[in-house]
């Protein structure tokens, strides 16, 4: 799997999350299925955050 097949990937959850969150209400986004790594760092964390409110609105 590429760098970039696996950055669509985990987008792609983290999205999957975040609409389940807002349409079905299961509670808090959850994001312990995700790489631990991806959130020790701030920037990584701001753009997957930017990603998700751009998809999401």
């Amino acid at each position: 799997m590429s760098l970039d097949q696996a950055t669509d990937l985990l987008i792609g959850a983290a999205v999957a999350s975040a609409y389940d969150d807002v349409l079905h209400g299961v509670g808090p986004l959850a994001f312990d299925h995700l790489p631990r790594s991806l959130f020790e760092d701030a920037g990584e964390v701001e753009a997957l955050n930017k990603i998700l409110r751009d998809l999401t609105g």
